[in-house]
């Protein structure tokens, strides 16, 4: 565990402590100045697996007010995180920050108790939005989130294909960033693993799509809601 922004002995003890549960070291100083932006006193404390936020948890010493949680985590699930906050701090806030939007993803980790949702995408105004409203008492979503969301209500036209694929969180973020054009060097870095790691991913989800291409992938996965 990291402590990215640390209160001053005056703040520190009306200061908010936010866990920030991510292994990508540019999410995190993302994430960290968009706390900043809108609390500048609140200290951040950064775990980059699940097992290590889990085992801050369960600290009796420790507290937090809010758990930012990414659900793609090296080790265990973020879903697993979040269930973990629910079971030590009943009342403290969870926000999913992730690249991954698909359904089944979004209804888990509302169902664990995420009472916010906010892809990586979005600019750090918009999370650092987000992170206020969710203090605040409100439960802040992506706007680009909305056609998944109606798909969950069982929208008119709405079509519940994704669960025809099973893909992996890994497999899914990889997804989502080609999705955005990006080449498979830049997917490896903003997801903070190896070349080989992304191309592994990549061949499974063609096989799991039964695609053959990189947008024949991505126009099955769009179809099915998973991205």
């Amino acid at each position: 565990m990291t402590p990215l922004t640390p209160a001053t002995p005056a703040t520190r003890s009306a200061a908010r402590r936010i866990l920030v549960v991510e292994d990508n070291p540019l999410f995190q100083s993302q994430i960290a100045r968009a706390v900043a932006s809108v609390e500048p006193a609140s200290r951040v404390l950064v775990c980059d697996t699940g097992s290590a936020a889990i085992d801050h948890l369960e600290d009796p010493q420790q507290r937090i007010d809010l758990a930012l949680v990414d659900l793609g985590l090296p080790d265990i699930g973020g879903i697993e995180v979040i269930r973990a906050v629910r079971r030590r701090f009943a009342d403290v806030p969870v926000m999913v920050i992730s690249v991954v939007s698909a359904e089944r993803s979004v209804l888990a980790a509302i169902r664990a108790g995420a009472r916010g949702y906010i892809l990586k995408g979005d600019s750090e105004a918009s999370i650092g939005q987000a992170i206020q409203d969710v203090l605040q008492g409100n439960y802040p979503i992506s706007p680009s989130l909305a056609r998944t969301l109606f798909k969950l209500a069982g929208a008119p036209g709405a079509s519940g294909g994704s669960d025809e694929f099973k893909l992996s969180p890994r497999e899914t973020e990889t997804l989502q960033l080609l999705s955005r054009g990006l080449s498979y060097e830049e997917v490896a870095g903003l997801m903070g693993v190896a070349l080989s790691t992304v191309q592994t991913n990549i061949r499974n989800l063609y096989r799991k799509l039964d695609a053959k291409t990189q947008m024949q992938a991505v126009a099955k996965a769009r179809d099915a809601g998973l991205i």
